[in-house]
């Protein structure tokens, strides 16, 4: 990998690029997924909401299974292609097969055949999306072992991944939304996301190099692993924030096409909203990068984690007609997102580098999934919850709600987050690996290992 340690701080723009490239078509499939799918499902194939609630929560029972798996095995790989990159090349086309199942089941089914149908493809396609994504953070992590780079490598994956969030979030949506045959038009998106997919990985895996010296230093089996997590008081703290953080954001993709439609009474305008979004977190992005080399990454991910609170709070107010306060909320939600995302990653590494020194391991997989999955488990719950409050709210789909319903709908999307990401700033004021602590933690590995 010396040869590529150029540009860019110790990475070259073509190492750089070529991380990150995958995440474009990738991020487009699983953004417009988990933005859109519910109230597809709801309002298209007409599965009722407790159904998809349920739907969600057995896919967080999957993914329980799933993620520490993969991570495990990918930590554990041995070949000459490295320890990552099998994986990522096994999971491109899957991701294609199942986004087009998901989205386009066959016509002729309906009733329990359809809901199996939908049940049993969207397990497909989380799996998939698990066997891309936690190789993918590991590697991410291994590329560099510098604390502000670090940040620099999970910020440009980002901003490729926002790319595909933009897509998904204008191009897929917009179509979805305005097509007179919303099964057709999904059908051909899903076909050429999932080409997408394979041409980017398969570009991408031709010019990656992996860190050999890593290869056979996997760690145990699966909870085995997740132990010693618990055990990592850094691990055991960002385990707790992140539970917290994502089970209030859990509901905020799957209900804003609900708000903008039932609340506000503007459906046509959630790609405009979406816009706002996805620009304040490539417009924050590179501010995000500067601030934690400046005030460090602790410090600058609280100051986002406050504008998260302005948003989420606000969000809570919206009524009808009010397009633009939705658009003003999303600029400072998206901003704190396009920091965790960064931030987030980075600070996941150095604890994996903690880690290191106490067990003599190279685990990332394992810690990438365990974040993960309890990303998605939280998120999950949130959203299982979200689909029996609806219910039980009186929702009626294509119908106007009632003010219950309404106001249920505004506290599950704002209230909700907000209380979350309170108590996730309490508990992320507690972390203490900074960077003079990560440069010890990095300088006694370097003396083990004769650097």
């Amino acid at each position: 990998m010396s040869d590529e340690v150029r540009a860019s701080g110790g990475l070259s723009a073509r190492m750089l690029g070529a991380y990150g490239l995958p995440a474009i078509a990738v991020t487009f499939s699983t953004t417009l997924t988990l933005a859109y799918i519910a109230k597809y499902a709801t309002d298209v194939l007409l599965i009722a909401p407790a159904t998809m609630g349920l739907i969600f929560g057995v896919s967080r029972i999957w993914d329980g299974i799933t993620d520490p798996v993969i991570g495990t095995l990918s930590d554990r790989t041995r070949s000459r292609f490295g320890r990552r990159r099998p994986w990522l090349l096994a999971s491109a086309l899957p991701v294609g097969i199942a986004g087009v199942a998901l989205w386009a089941p066959p016509r002729a089914l309906e009733g329990d055949a359809l809901v199996a149908w939908f049940t049993i493809s969207f397990l497909l396609f989380m799996t998939s999306m698990t066997v891309f994504n936690v190789p993918h953070m590991a590697l991410g992590a291994e590329l560099s072992s510098d604390h502000h780079l670090r940040t620099r490598i999970f910020g440009v994956r980002h901003a490729f991944a926002t790319i595909g969030t933009y897509g998904a979030l204008l191009l897929g949506i917009g179509l979805l939304v305005n097509a007179d045959d919303p099964r057709a038009v999904a059908r051909t998106l899903f076909i050429a996301i999932g080409v997408g997919v394979v041409v980017t990985v398969m570009a991408s895996g031709a010019v990656l190099r992996e860190r050999s010296e890593h290869q056979g230093r996997g760690g145990r089996a699966a909870f085995g692993a997740f132990r010693d997590i618990i055990k990592n008081p850094h691990g055991r703290l960002l385990v707790l924030m992140y539970f917290v953080e994502h089970m209030g954001t859990g509901a905020t993709a799957i209900l804003s096409p609900y708000i903008l439609h039932y609340v506000i009474g503007e459906p046509t305008a959630l790609p405009t909203v979406y816009a706002f979004y996805t620009t304040s977190i490539l417009v924050s992005l590179p501010l995000w990068v500067l601030l934690s080399r400046r005030f460090g990454k602790k410090h600058t991910w609280l100051g986002a984690m406050s504008l998260a609170l302005v948003g989420y709070s606000t969000l809570f107010t919206v009524g009808d007609g009010e397009v633009w306060k939705m658009c003003l909320v999303v600029c400072f939600t998206g901003a704190a997102a396009s920091c965790g995302s960064s931030l987030g990653p980075s600070v996941q590494a150095d604890v994996i580098d903690y880690d290191e020194l106490h067990t003599g391991e190279r685990k990332e997989g394992a810690y990438f999934s365990a974040f993960t999955l309890l990303q998605k488990t939280s998120a999950g719950l949130m959203a299982m919850f979200t689909g029996f409050a609806l219910s039980a709210a009186g929702f009626v789909p294509n119908e106007v709600q009632t003010e219950e319903t309404r106001f249920w709908m505004r506290a599950l999307i704002g209230l909700v987050p907000f209380g979350c990401f309170l108590v996730g700033m309490i508990v992320f004021s507690r972390y203490r690996l900074t960077e003079s602590v990560h440069a010890d933690i990095r300088a006694r590995l370097d003396e083990r290992s004769g650097n």
